[in-house]
């Protein structure tokens, strides 16, 4: 039996707009929702704002993501805002009708708690010729196993020779040279832990693999970390730039006469004027989320309150009545 299928339309981009990368596609989303939202006058804003910020040059014309954010803005405003289509999310033709492919799990990293300890035998080698190099670690070397009196000795030999002008502090082989001996010494002198430990690294793999391994988590955990606080910093600026600074009513104007002013402080800024008003913004949202939990706590106040009322003045009855009858 033959059983047909019909097959469903690929979802295709849209030609001749170049698609960002993933990082600045969600910049270019953020601001064109903004903008289908609040106007052209928000675009305005934002680009006056963030005219030294490279984030946002899709704003200008010139760029090769413009168009892309046009295309945004103008589907968001006519209701269509979705996200793009990428290849991953494409159906291939052939394989429409087919049971889709379960999701891979998404494994939720643990953050390490303490970052890597530094690399203790490595020392990137400088921009010098092999033979220059070669000097450099053969002398290193000497010096590790001879100890300080051999380099006070060939520094004094070797004072006006030029290959080893590395042995000067004011030099700037100095300080990969110096770094070279303590590395030197703990090999060839170092206690008889680290020699152990280079040798278990040496016959088997897996060590040196589970360091690696937390190294790269750390480096990984550092890029998130990174990454949330730059989105932070871009949510706060659109946040900044959706204020609008003309919508403002003149309540009083006070006049301060030149003594006056000595004692005033310094005007605020831009930025501090806008930091000010989203957090009283943050403040309000913040009041009126607890406002019923407040007035929960002032009833079961004014419950408490009746009861002692009433509790003290059954103890005057009582005491009136004691009263009259003695």
């Amino acid at each position: 039996e033959v059983s047909e299928v019909t097959e469903a339309p690929a979802a295709k981009s849209v030609v001749g707009i170049i698609y960002p990368p993933p990082e600045v596609r969600n910049i270019v989303d953020k601001t064109a929702n903004f903008v289908a939202r609040n106007g052209p006058e928000f675009e305005v804003r934002i680009r006056h704002n963030e005219q030294s910020n490279p984030k946002f040059n899709f704003l200008t014309a010139g760029d090769p993501y413009h168009a892309y954010y046009q295309h945004k803005v103008k589907e968001i405003r006519e209701g269509r805002g979705g996200p793009e289509p990428t290849l991953a999310s494409t159906p291939k033709p052939g394989f429409a009708g087919k049971q889709a492919a379960a999701p891979a799990p998404i494994v939720e990293t643990v953050a390490p708690k303490e970052p890597p300890p530094e690399w203790e035998f490595t020392a990137n080698p400088p921009s010098i010729s092999a033979q220059d190099l070669d000097i450099v670690r053969l002398t290193a070397q000497f010096v590790a196993r001879n100890g300080r009196q051999f380099l006070t000795n060939l520094a004094a030999k070797e004072q006006f020779n030029y290959q080893f002008d590395f042995l000067r502090p004011q030099h700037s082989l100095f300080h990969y040279f110096t770094k070279l001996v303590e590395q030197y010494t703990k090999i060839l002198l170092g206690p008889q832990d680290v020699v152990d430990k280079l040798k278990t690294d040496v016959g088997k793999n897996t060590p040196v693999l589970d360091r690696v391994q937390k190294r790269v988590d750390w480096l990984k955990y550092q890029e998130r970390q990174q990454k949330q606080r730059e989105e932070a910093l871009d949510r706060e600026r659109m946040a900044f730039a959706s204020i609008d600074w003309h919508d403002f009513v003149v309540v009083e104007t006070i006049t301060f006469t030149d003594e006056e002013q000595n004692d005033l402080p310094p005007p605020l800024t831009v930025e501090q004027l806008g930091s000010r008003v989203l957090a009283e913004q943050r403040a309000k949202k913040m009041r009126e989320e607890g406002i019923s939990e407040v007035e929960m706590e002032v009833e079961a106040d004014k419950g408490e309150a009746m009861e002692e009322e009433e509790e003290e003045e059954e103890d005057q009855g009582d005491a009136m009545d004691m009263d009259e009858d003695e």
